[in-house]
């Protein structure tokens, strides 16, 4: 039976080659205090893993020295211009399509990335991309899994940042290299072997059966419309949470005049406030106790998702980095569509 949520069939649609993505819908306005629910927080149990512009400039404007800014977006990108001190580290070098289980980089290659940006263990590193943190949430999940516990996202990233005309550079800023050791464990990854454990079997009479598998893709790819590998669909017992419906998107501003020039500022997303995120997780089933992995296409959008996750205070959470790339693919699999 599909598990998917009816307010989240109309979630946007993100293209795979990267286009901004339509506003998603506003949340429920719904009571579940009727089912026992847990009460909503008021605010993010790890609030300090999102980072506001204000705080960052405060931060920037002080010099802090354990503070390493990553940029994730694409290198021309961030040669064009970027926040002030941010060093490049882009998203798709965490990633590799044949490194089974994890398709994760090496330890040895993320130290070398990290030697470069100048990350050491007691660096309080924040990363941003260019407005909803897709880019961004790679790296971040990268030092998570390999044991940083000190990484953090800005929250609207560039967009939000150039929004409010705060500075903006060119220049590369000097880095020493930094020292920070990958764990040999990694937390917080699940490969296809380790999939079998989130297959709900436990039923209650007069309870649905918590849901324990999220898929972060767009209903097109979750329903199998939309297919990027030999099988679309979605893994049986799967919920559809869009990772874009998280966020609240900004919309840019109507262009104005400026020095006789056109000029709009940019759009941006920011998360949602944790009671609305709350409520759609409840909505889809989500239990704080159970054990949860969540997947996508290849491990970018689910990487945003598992960090929403880990923000509402989630601590059983897993990403199966392998997504539908690997899963679609495979012939010894059962698939629902």
């Amino acid at each position: 039976m599909l598990r998917l949520i009816p307010i989240l069939l109309a979630v946007c649609a993100v293209s795979f080659a990267g286009e901004p993505p339509s506003a998603p819908p506003e949340p429920p306005a719904a009571t579940l205090a009727k089912f026992n629910d847990p009460p909503a927080p008021k605010e993010f149990p790890r609030a300090g893993i999102l980072v506001d512009t204000q705080a960052l400039a405060d931060k920037i404007k002080l010099a802090a020295p354990a503070l390493v800014i990553i940029d994730a977006r694409g290198r021309d990108a961030y040669d064009d211009g970027h926040i002030p001190d941010a060093r490049s580290m882009v998203s798709d070098q965490l990633q590799d399509s044949k490194a089974a289980p994890y398709f994760l980089p090496s330890a040895e290659a993320l130290k070398a990335l990290c030697a470069a940006a100048g990350i050491n263990a007691a660096s309080d590193v924040v990363i941003y991309d260019t407005d909803d943190g897709r880019l961004a949430a790679r790296v971040w999940f990268t030092l998570h899994a390999f044991g940083h516990d000190r990484v953090a996202i800005l929250d609207g990233g560039a967009g939000k940042w150039l929004a409010e005309k705060r500075d903006w550079l060119a220049e590369t800023p000097p880095v020493k290299p930094g020292t920070f050791v990958p764990a040999e464990k990694l937390r917080g990854a699940c490969g296809f072997s380790e999939l079998a454990q989130f297959r709900t079997r436990v039923h209650v009479i007069g309870k649905l059966p918590p849901t324990t598998l999220i898929d972060a893709r767009t209903t097109a790819e979750y329903m199998g419309d939309d297919v990027r590998t030999k099988t679309g669909g979605h893994i049986p017992g799967a919920a559809n949470i869009e990772w874009i419906s998280l966020l609240t998107p900004v919309p840019a501003k109507p262009a104005v005049k400026d020095k006789n020039k056109e000029a709009a500022e940019p759009a941006f997303r920011v998360w949602r406030s944790a009671p609305e995120i709350h409520a759609i997780l409840r909505l889809a089933g989500i239990e704080k106790e159970q054990k949860i992995a969540v997947y996508d296409q290849a491990g970018g959008r689910s990487s945003h998702l598992y960090f929403t996750l880990y923000l509402m205070g989630f601590d059983n959470a897993f990403n199966y980095t392998g997504g539908w790339r690997e899963y679609g693919n495979r012939d010894d699999v059962e698939i629902e569509k």
